[in-house]
Parts: structure tokens; sequence; C-alpha cells
């Protein structure tokens, strides 16, 4: 995984700081990039999903120990059906139904809960009966 990430690194023309857990194999990988420098921040965000997407290859998660924020959130496709998402959602709104956990994180709109402001779009399974709003 570190000679792949240098490889990408070299190519983008950036630096990553490297800090993990060995142990469990926990990559926190670090962009560095400066803001005042034209496209860089959008380079270091490409170089970001380039790493998730050759954690994904290797057979690891994009997800870890601290979940998966804003930087993560919009490669969750490229690892999860959307038969995974929409469960995962569904298990969110059980235990969240009024999006004050963490609101906005992980599942944007448009996947509402319920109880959100915005249009309500109703589950299958809610449409065939086989689960409930409450």
């Amino acid at each position: 995984m570190l000679k792949e990430i240098e490889l990408l690194t070299q190519k983008a023309g950036l630096r990553v700081a490297n800090v993990f857990h060995a142990g469990d194999g926990n990559l926190h990988p670090l962009v560095l990039y400066d803001a005042a420098v034209h496209g860089q921040e959008r380079q270091a965000e490409d170089l970001g999903g380039e790493i998730l997407r050759i954690c994904i290859r290797a057979g690891g998660s994009i997800t870890g120990e601290h979940g998966v924020g804003a930087d993560k959130a919009p490669y969750m496709a490229e690892m999860f059906s959307e038969a995974d998402l929409t469960a995962m959602n569904l298990l969110r709104c059980a235990f969240d139904p009024k999006g004050t956990f963490n609101p906005g994180k992980v599942f944007p709109t448009p996947r509402l809960c319920g109880d959100q402001r915005g249009k309500y779009l109703p589950h299958a399974l809610e449409i065939s009966g086989e689960a409930g709003r409450g």
C-alpha cells in the first residue's frame, strides 16, 4: 500500500504523510497541499480518492475506526452496492430519526429520514409493507 501511495504522490506532485496502525491496517494518509496554489486543493482531493480506490482494490475498506467523513462519503458507492447503502441509511434512520447525530455526514440528501426537512420518499421495503416508520 505504501509503495502504491508513493507512486500516486509522485504522479500528482504532492506529498503524503502516512500515519497508520500497522497492527490492524488502519491507514491515515494525510495529503499535503498549499491552498494558495490554484487547483492544488482539488488535486489533493483527487489523490485522496485514488488512495481510497487502491485500498478497495487491495481488499480493504474505506471505512475505519472513526467511520466515514465528508471526504470519503463520495466514494461509498465504489465499495458498497445501492442495497448496502440503503440498508445502512435505514439503520441510521432507525437510531437517529431526527438526524441529530453528526448531521449531513455519510448519507447527504436526497437520502432522507422521514423526520428531516425535504420531500419524503418512501423506501421500497416501506411500500411493500416489510418495514415501517414507527
